[in-house]
């Protein structure tokens, strides 16, 4: 009996073995080399799933939301997707209160070392708080797409507008990002990178 374990402990690891190779950088990072000469980050199996939708439809995507909030009731939710070439980052508002994002609103992201880079909306006028950004070379913004690849980020900040007497009014949100969060989202991005 012990001697059919050992050898059903043997191919399982020398099947696994011969798959994936698991390895450290430079950096102290934990990354799985396949077979087929790509890799990726150790967690990002707990980070980012790839769902298949009717029709086909292929998506991968940061694994549910990541919130952005002080009191867990108000602020914003993350999803991070991965387009053709692109990171798309959609900022969802939580709350009940109506925000509109007109398009091309401006919005800004802060990282821990203090540099900033500017984003904008991607999408058309909405009243549900959605506000959307692409990043990577296909939408002419690689270095934007690098920098969020290798900086963890501190506060976002975005512009919503309201109409009140005919007279449109912007009205901009800052929304600080939690270390552990920060850490999360930088991580699906590289995840979702690669």
């Amino acid at each position: 009996m012990k001697k059919t374990l050992f050898t059903a402990a043997l191919l399982i690891i020398s099947a696994a073995s011969y798959c994936q190779t698991e390895a450290t950088t430079k950096d102290g990072k934990k990354v799985i080399l396949n077979k087929d000469m790509t890799w990726a980050y150790a967690d990002c199996g707990n980070l980012t799933e790839t769902k298949t939708y009717t029709g086909g439809k292929v998506m991968t995507s940061s694994k549910g939301n990541i919130r952005i909030s002080e009191d867990g009731k108000s602020g914003l939710d993350l999803a991070i997707l991965k387009g053709t070439g692109t990171i798309i980052l959609n900022f969802s508002t939580v709350g009940y209160e109506i925000k509109c994002v007109r398009k091309d609103a401006p919005g800004t992201i802060e990282f821990t070392d203090g540099s900033t880079i500017s984003i904008k909306h991607m999408g058309d006028l909405n009243c549900t708080g959605n506000f959307s950004g692409f990043f990577g070379s296909g939408m002419g913004n690689d270095a934007v797409a690098k920098t969020l690849k290798s900086k963890a980020v501190k506060k976002v900040t975005l512009e919503y507008t309201d109409t009140k007497n005919n007279v449109e009014i912007k009205n901009t949100e800052s929304f600080t990002v939690a270390a552990a969060d920060a850490d999360k989202i930088l991580k699906t991005i590289q995840c979702l990178s690669n």
